[in-house]
């Protein structure tokens, strides 16, 4: 963002109930909570993780590029408008259920294919 950072972090918790915090830090580091923005869709990856970001009302965020795009796992660069400004950010994607499952399990000796700048 143009003066401040913004982290937002959100998930659902193993008896389903969900979680989430939204802090923007200033310059100087201090930090206070915020409102997230609605919920908004992005395309699922290429080994169909469900994903979603948060994004201002009206607007479709969209992935600019994936850096690693794994069985239970995705990084990419999002571009999208948040809090009234144009921002630039990095989104991840965890699937815990995917993680443990005994035939992700037997891949992760095994390194996936990561894209560079």
């Amino acid at each position: 963002m143009k003066k401040d950072v913004a982290v937002l972090y959100e998930g659902t918790r193993r008896d389903g109930t969900p979680f989430d915090l939204a802090l923007k830090f200033d310059k100087q580091g201090r930090w206070h909570d915020v409102t997230p923005p609605p919920t908004a869709a992005l395309p699922r990856t290429g080994w169909l993780v469900k994903r979603a970001t948060r994004a201002d009302a009206g607007t479709d965020p969209r992935v600019v590029k994936t850096w690693i795009d794994a069985p239970f796992y995705a990084r990419s660069a999002l571009s999208a408008r948040m809090f009234g400004e144009d921002v630039q950010a990095v989104h991840e994607s965890l699937s815990l259920d995917r993680f443990r499952s005994p035939i992700i399990q037997s891949m992760l000796p095994y390194r996936m294919p990561r894209a560079f700048w």
